[in-house]
């Protein structure tokens, strides 16, 4: 795989009492996406997701034990301070997570962003972000001749994909946001719930 990340199976110890205790004992919102989601921070301060209509507002909830757990043994392998968990819920193989790249400005790009995941298996894909093209004349520098337009679009490579065991760990490295996407798409067969805890850097000063 040419994405840079790391992939660890078996990171966190007693995967489904993890599992459980986060499912069963976490107060899940429920907005509009096609998963539930739960997000914590060091830091008082909400969180804005997304643009437009689709923009939402996070406010910081309380830790479980079970999260504080799984930063620690994050920050001990990575030397790396995470001070935001943002969790994602899927009940069924419809539940899925869009194509984004995690650059919001408050989060620190010169840290890794660890995604731990806990229930069915589920696939992650990754694209890299090529240089953007004009959409006119698909030139990455400079036009045709006939070309009257410097509008420019994203384009993107091959993707790449990843199944997230029951468990593991994916560390995406830094500056990674930048270069490249990923998603969590509606899975092939019938399944299960999935939970995901995403650690991130936080920019205090945004």
């Amino acid at each position: 795989m040419s994405a840079p990340v790391l992939y660890i199976p078996n990171f966190v110890q007693d995967p489904d009492a993890a599992f459980a205790a986060l499912r069963d004992e976490l107060n899940w919102e429920k907005r509009d996406a096609p998963r539930q989601e739960y997000y914590t921070n060091d830091y008082p301060f909400p969180y804005i997701y997304g643009k437009g209509k689709g923009q939402r507002e996070y406010h910081p909830r309380p830790y479980h034990p079970v999260i504080q757990s799984i930063r620690k043994a994050l920050e001990e392998l990575t030397g790396s301070t995470f001070e935001v968990c943002f969790l994602n819920r899927y009940l069924t193989q419809s539940d899925q997570l869009g194509w984004h790249a995690d650059d919001s400005p408050e989060m620190d790009d010169a840290r890794p962003i660890a995604s731990v995941s806990l229930g069915v298996e589920r696939e992650i894909w990754f694209r890299p972000i090529l240089q953007n093209v004009c959409r006119s004349c698909g030139l990455e520098t400079g036009h045709k001749m006939s070309c009257f337009t410097t509008e420019r679009r994203d384009v993107y490579g091959e993707i790449e994909r990843l199944t997230l065991g029951h468990g593991s760990l994916c560390l995406m490295k830094p500056g990674m946001q930048d270069t490249w996407q990923h998603r969590i798409p509606k899975a092939s067969f019938i399944c299960g719930e999935r939970i995901s805890l995403t650690f991130r850097g936080y920019v205090a000063s945004v």
